[in-house]
């Protein structure tokens, strides 16, 4: 085994206190960011209900309030297709948004259930900005341990995709409020 000179262990804690401070703003960020999503699907919902009749806006929230985001956004997908008028094109836009908002739900799982940690015994993964993603668990032969490394500038481009399905299903609830047609960008 190689031994660190006094000063690489110094820059090493250095490096990793550096990420330390980066890594949890950013998590912090794309738990955020995530539930701008939640929301912006449950005021669809809310747009959709009324828009057929329902005037109580509360109901909505009775319906869909504790939901995650895999049946909140099936419930506004079924929603959306059975009281809109929605060509194949329009389906297609839906079907892309909602792919990516269970791409950003299976992130989002990984990444708030992950322990994160600074891994100290690999100086090159701390020079690189990676991480150590660990879940642990059990099964029926003892310890699991899923350890993944994972760049802070990854987590930093899945936010900036939770910001733009954000965005999309704003312009989405958009349309449906304004009835308009639902149209790729």
């Amino acid at each position: 085994m190689k031994h660190r000179k006094p000063e690489d262990h110094l820059l090493l804690q250095q490096k990793a206190k550096e990420l330390s401070e980066s890594l949890y703003p950013t998590i912090g960020e794309f738990a955020v960011s995530f539930e701008a999503i939640s929301h912006a699907i449950r005021m669809g919902i809310d747009i959709l209900l009324q828009k057929n009749g329902l005037k109580n806006s509360r109901v909505s929230d009775i319906l869909v309030g504790d939901l995650t985001m895999q049946p909140l956004q099936a419930t506004y997908r079924a929603l959306l297709v059975e009281t809109e008028n929605l060509d194949e094109s329009e389906i297609a836009v839906l079907d892309d948004i909602f792919k990516r908002v269970s791409q950003l739900a299976e992130h989002r799982n990984r990444i708030l259930h992950s322990s994160w940690f600074i891994d100290f015994k690999n100086p090159e993964d701390l020079r690189n900005g990676l991480l150590l993603s660990y879940k642990p668990g059990r099964t029926k032969k003892g310890a699991k341990d899923c350890p993944s490394r994972v760049a802070i500038q990854k987590i930093k481009d899945i936010i900036q995709e939770a910001r733009t399905v954000d965005d999309l299903v704003h312009q989405l609830n958009m349309c449906i409020y304004t009835r308009r047609k639902i149209v790729k960008k």
